[in-house]
């Protein structure tokens, strides 16, 4: 993918830590982002950061107890106020303009205190949490244990697990009586006999997660069995990303391949959305799921992986203002969601290739509903209004239907 696609990540460098910035930038990279380093150590207060479109807060060392009003403990390790300063301000700032971030180890303790909480300073037992010097004495080997995911959480959503493996690097912690307010704990372990939160969430944010384990550490990411703590954060990371990056100055993409592809019912959900014409979604295939969702009896529309296939639908522009009504619209923010935000590239009839904002059911129905007659009809309304391929018209027009209004 051109670089010029690929979400802007800014991940926070620092020569305190004894963790690689390329294994960040590594991961980053491999999900789809560009990253862009933020060298804490020339941060001087009032500088402008360089433009992006997510936040990677980075591990490394104590956030000084002073930012909530504590005493040092005696095994605090070494402070770096500059760092401080520098992340502090880049986390409030992602936190209140709504930027995805996602805060590492450090990261995560930074993100609970900048939102008004503290931290226990210093876990006397050594195990599960802390790491320990390797078998040659000289590389510094990880400690091991789970966590358990809280349901209903981002965390929840973005792993699709209940529980976790994950590394652990830490000597300090977030406690439940030290979780900042307006913060959630989405992960917990007890294990080692102190109960201790090992992930966070800001509920109202499109994306702001905290996990206290090191996801991009290769222990964790080369490993298959543990992708859920690793890849998939990542990877839900820059979807996020991709699709927040519009601005209040820029209108963003949307492909819609279902009832949104019909104007009017578009307009009722975004009465400035502009169409653009026809995309094609290369190696999907159009599916329908959620046999009843309030009048159209059946027939919700799905876009799922199927190499070799092609789905196509409406290329619109809107207006970042109306971007929560979209996802309001899609039940992105239901309990449990209906439709999750995903990030698809598409080719118009002209050749162009871009990114752009779409759905995906979030709970596939595996027996793949008919549509109703009714959701039928609007698709092929739809289809038509936008000028969709003759043969792909004639496939929609071909669907078996369930019989219903």
């Amino acid at each position: 993918m051109p670089d010029a696609l690929r979400p802007r990540i800014l991940i926070t460098r620092s020569d305190d830590s004894e963790e690689r910035w390329e294994n960040y930038a590594d991961r980053v990279r491999a999900a789809g982002g560009e990253p862009i380093p933020f060298d804490v150590a020339l941060y001087q207060r009032g500088d402008v950061s360089p433009a992006h479109d997510g936040l990677v807060l980075t591990g490394g060392a104590d956030v000084d107890p002073a930012r909530y009003g504590e005493p040092p403990h005696e095994r605090l390790g070494d402070l770096v106020p500059a760092r401080d300063e520098a992340e502090f301000t880049l986390v409030r700032a992602a936190l209140a303009d709504g930027r995805p971030l996602l805060a590492i180890c450090r990261g995560m303790q930074v993100m609970n205190v900048a939102s008004g909480g503290s931290l226990h300073q210093h876990l006397d037992e050594r195990e599960p949490h802390r790491s320990r010097r390797g078998a040659d004495g000289v590389t510094i080997d990880s400690g091991w244990h789970g966590v358990e995911v809280v349901g209903g959480t981002l965390l929840s959503r973005v792993t699709k697990a209940a529980h976790l493996r994950v590394n652990s690097r830490h000597h300090q912690a977030v406690t439940r009586a030290r979780l900042a307010p307006g913060l959630v704990a989405s992960g917990m372990t007890s294990e080692g006999g102190f109960e201790v939160v090992e992930a966070i969430e800001a509920p109202h944010h499109p994306f702001a997660l905290g996990v206290q384990w090191h996801p991009e550490r290769s222990d964790m990411a080369a490993t298959p069995a543990l992708r859920a703590g690793s890849g998939a954060l990542f990877e839900s990371f820059l979807n996020a990303c991709a699709a927040g990056r519009a601005t209040p100055e820029s209108p963003f993409l949307y492909f819609g391949y279902g009832s949104s592809m019909d104007a009017d019912r578009m307009r009722q959900t975004a009465p400035h959305a502009r169409l653009i014409g026809p995309a094609r979604l290369a190696d999907h295939a159009l599916a329908f799921s959620i046999e009843s969702k309030n009048t159209w009896h059946g027939g919700v529309a799905d876009i799922l992986p199927s190499p070799g296939d092609e789905v196509w639908g409406a290329l619109w522009v809107l207006s970042p203002e109306e971007s929560q009504a979209l996802d309001e619209h899609e039940g992105v923010f239901r309990e449990p969601s209906a439709y999750r935000r995903v990030t698809v590239e598409v080719t118009t009839p002209a050749g162009d290739h871009v990114r752009c904002r779409s759905y995906q059911v979030v709970a596939p129905d595996p027996r793949t509903p008919l549509p109703s007659k009714a959701f039928k009809e609007t698709l092929l309304r739809g289809a038509r209004t936008v000028g969709l391929p003759a043969a792909y018209v004639a496939r929609l027009a071909a669907l078996p239907d369930n019989g219903r209004a």
